[in-house]
């Protein structure tokens, strides 16, 4: 018995971390991952923050209380532009930033502690060098131990400024810093505190635009982007049937975008776990490799198709009532299809509740008289033969016809 077992045969290539993380569907779905976080922060910042409580505004408020201007010139912080340009140069920084980070989470502990060493050296520096070779010759000079001056202690405001001001743009780009380092970085943590950071500002903005408490802010609630109760027309579509509104087309896309980021991030972390675990023959053999091929196809599948037809999904769920009472309205020709619409019921938010419990009902239905699960595996197969050549089909068909021996 023992004669009669093979060894695992051996390929090109391996399971390698090294290899890897060269491989082209790991690098298409970090790319992918890569986009939807910016995208995703691009859609929240241009729904609530521009022109409401972004950056530029906070620095504008610093310079009035310091009485000058902040270290950071107007073409880092976006300061005289509109709209998204205010962005554009801080979101660049913010990926260098998380670039960096996910590259020294990669280096050896002792190069890690040196460069952190350095960067407290230098923070060290910026903050009290100038007081310091202002202040101590001054007492060795004149033979005197004093407090330092007024003029000496100024030179304290603007590193303390410049650093505020760093601190200020960080916290704003906190979901783009964190997720560049969490996708590139392989952290699961900090892919977590991306989302979560988003998530908790979606949450905070919702309860302080919530009409009872808005109007007990004052004039604080003014720089808040309302959201409105009642739901305007729809505008956004697709075949040529109105759907949705841009704001709500909006938080689709802030949501898809997450779900896009999460799903790709993680699955390449998680991918490359089990290929770590992995025992060093399993590493070479091609069986394995043809296997992690499959799986992150599968990835990128789901990350692209899946969650693209999510987005078709939503928008038919929130506006299946419009295209219900369409029909009606087409067919019949009455007017109680346009009242219908116009009730106060539908134009109001929980309307979008009662059009999604709609479309579960009537997907539920149809799922009695569209065999999707078969559908679904007709389409699998479809795939798999065009991905496998005739000879391994054909050899797979002779194996299961031959039978046991």
């Amino acid at each position: 018995m023992a004669g009669e077992v093979e060894p695992q045969a051996e390929g090109l290539r391996t399971l390698h971390l090294h290899n890897l993380r060269k491989q082209w569907q790991v690098l298409t779905l970090q790319i992918i991952a890569t986009i939807a976080v910016i995208w995703m922060y691009l859609e929240v910042v241009s729904t609530y923050v521009v022109g409401y409580i972004d950056h530029t505004q906070v620095f504008q408020e610093m310079e009035g209380i310091l009485g000058d201007e902040i270290p950071l010139g107007d073409w880092l912080t976006g300061r005289g532009r509109t709209g998204l340009s205010r962005f554009y140069v801080p979101i660049m920084l913010g990926v260098i930033f998380g670039g960096g980070m996910a590259l020294l989470a990669f280096q050896t502990t002792k190069v890690q502690q040196q460069i952190k060493f350095g960067v407290t050296i230098g923070l060290i520096i910026m903050l009290i060098g100038r007081l310091i070779l202002s202040w101590l010759p001054g007492m060795l000079f004149n033979f005197e131990l004093r407090s330092p001056s007024d003029s000496e202690l100024e030179t304290l405001l603007w590193p303390l400024s410049f650093l505020f001001s760093f601190i200020v743009l960080f916290v704003y780009l906190m979901p783009v810093i964190l997720g560049t380092k969490g996708i590139w970085g392989l952290s699961r943590r900090a892919i977590a505190w991306s989302i979560g950071f988003t998530m908790v500002f979606l949450a905070i903005h919702a309860i302080l635009t919530f009409p009872l408490i808005k109007s007990q802010l004052g004039i604080y609630g003014d720089n808040l982007a309302p959201l409105e109760i009642q739901v305007g027309d729809p505008t956004i579509g697709i075949f040529g049937i109105a759907l949705v509104t841009s704001e709500q087309m909006s938080l689709i896309l802030i949501a898809i975008l997450m779900l896009v980021f999460q799903e790709a991030s993680f699955g390449v972390i998680k991918q490359l776990e089990y290929a770590y675990r992995l025992p060093e023959s399993c590493k070479r053999d091609p069986e394995y490799v043809r296997q992690m091929d499959n799986t992150f196809n599968g990835i990128l599948l789901h990350s692209v198709v899946f969650l693209s037809i999510t987005i078709i999904a939503t928008m038919f769920a929130l506006g299946f009532h419009s295209v219900l009472l369409n029909m009606v309205e087409g067919v019949s020709g009455s007017q109680w299809a346009g009242q219908v619409s116009d009730s106060i019921e539908l134009t109001l938010t929980y309307g979008l509740v009662i059009s999604a419990l709609l479309f579960l009902g009537f997907m539920a239905i149809m799922r009695y008289l569209i065999p999707w699960q078969r559908l679904g595996a007709w389409i699998r197969d479809a795939i798999e033969r065009m991905r496998t050549p005739k000879q391994t089909v054909a050899e797979k068909k002779w194996d299961n016809s031959s039978g046991p021996l």
